[in-house]
């Protein structure tokens, strides 16, 4: 809920002059955030965006609800079916008082740009939680007229907004300056994580992110609704490509004998060192995990997928240096293949088959047992083929 502000309450007479104004800005296709950027005679979202999607404008309280009109201060969702320039024409917005309540807010700002810092200002409002929409979430320097924001508040209550507005915002200790990063990527959008530094309890949602809504072009966090975790976490992506291409900067040590690892859909892992550049298959999921470079006991996991075709990956944990042999067999017993027959060093490895026998051709559909031998060490495992 909003309210108009009058900047001129303190007036002898009280009065405040809005004059009539036109104000153009321009939208693209998919999902906008959107606010009024002018009072306007009708607010009704097929009035004032003729290209925007029918039944598809949405204000969020707790959870997202259809509206049909917009008012002033509030911020909404908003579709659009092709790029377009909008014209509003009304009267100026020269400050405006919004309610917010416990948790996350949509809202929009003046008729004139604002200053993140007068937001931060107010004390019900979690540093670094403003967010706007550009196909994915971001950090805005400003609060620009007609634009829709996220922001996270503390406590039901109300904020002012005003056009000459010259608060200074709290002192904020930004953690992800120091922590190490991870950006998901594809051709057309980004997003950054943040991990390895602890976070007092109290600061702990001013790294939360907005709610996910049906659709989204692009998104990456960790579970919860994170972008920033100490040591480990479930990353959880949107994308509609195929591959996703992740760089990564490690600034903080895992520390001794330890490593980070990022460990993909398909199960296999990738160690995050120094900084550099992976391009993976996209998945739902990719778990960040600190773990120790050498394992405790020896270990043969499940392989992953199971079923699976016709490829799968089958890792194994070595705590000491050993004679590794791994084979498949069928059920009967009958060796299929051997994939690993060597000595390795400790550490954690992995190995994959795709299907195919000692002589590289293709074996039938079912059951197959997976056997290591590792000094004295042997374990087996079942797994199938589907095809």
């Amino acid at each position: 809920a909003a309210s108009n502000y009058d900047p001129s309450a303190n007036m002898e007479d009280g009065s405040c002059v809005f004059g009539a104004s036109e104000l153009t800005l321009f939208y693209s296709t998919g999902w906008n955030m959107v606010g009024l950027p002018l009072e306007v005679e009708d607010p009704g979202y097929q009035t004032l965006f003729p290209s925007s999607q029918e039944g598809t404008l949405y204000s969020f309280a707790d959870t997202y609800q259809e509206q049909n009109d917009l008012n002033a201060g509030n911020g909404y969702l908003l579709r659009m079916i092709s790029d377009d320039s909008v014209t509003f024409t009304g009267s100026q917005i020269y400050g405006i008082s919004v309610a917010l309540t416990s948790g996350w807010n949509l809202f929009s700002g003046t008729s004139s740009s604002l200053s993140v810092e007068d937001i931060y200002a107010n004390d019900i409002i979690y540093q670094g939680t403003i967010y706007g929409l550009d196909a994915n979430y971001y950090n805005p320097e400003s609060i620009e007229p007609g634009r829709g924001y996220w922001v996270r508040a503390t406590e039901d209550g109300e904020i002012t907004l005003v056009s000459d507005g010259l608060s200074k915002a709290k002192p904020f200790v930004n953690r992800v300056e120091a922590a190490n990063t991870i950006l998901f990527s594809t051709d057309n959008h980004s997003a950054e994580l943040y991990f390895g530094v602890d976070v007092p309890e109290e600061e702990r949602l001013s790294y939360s992110l907005p709610p996910k809504f049906p659709k989204m072009a692009f998104d990456a966090r960790f579970s919860g609704d994170m972008k920033l975790v100490p040591e480990s976490g479930l990353i959880e992506l949107i994308t509609h490509s195929e591959m996703v291409t992740i760089k990564y900067d490690i600034k903080i040590d895992a520390g001794e004998r330890m490593s980070w690892f990022l460990r993909s859909g398909n199960g296999e892992d990738n160690t995050l060192e120094g900084s550099g550049e992976i391009i993976l298959p996209s998945s739902e999921r990719f778990i960040l995990n600190k773990e120790s470079v050498i394992p405790v006991t020896f270990v043969l996991h499940q392989n992953f997928p199971n079923p699976f075709n016709p490829i799968t990956t089958l890792r194994y944990d070595l705590p000491s240096d050993a004679l590794v042999t791994l084979s498949i067999y069928d059920m009967l017993g009958k060796e299929i293949t051997q994939l690993v027959n060597t000595t390795q060093q400790a550490g954690f490895k992995s190995v994959k088959w795709d299907a195919t026998d000692s002589m590289g051709k293709p074996v039938s559909a079912g059951v197959y047992l997976y056997q290591i031998q590792a000094g004295e060490f042997v374990q087996t495992k079942k797994m199938v083929l589907l095809k």
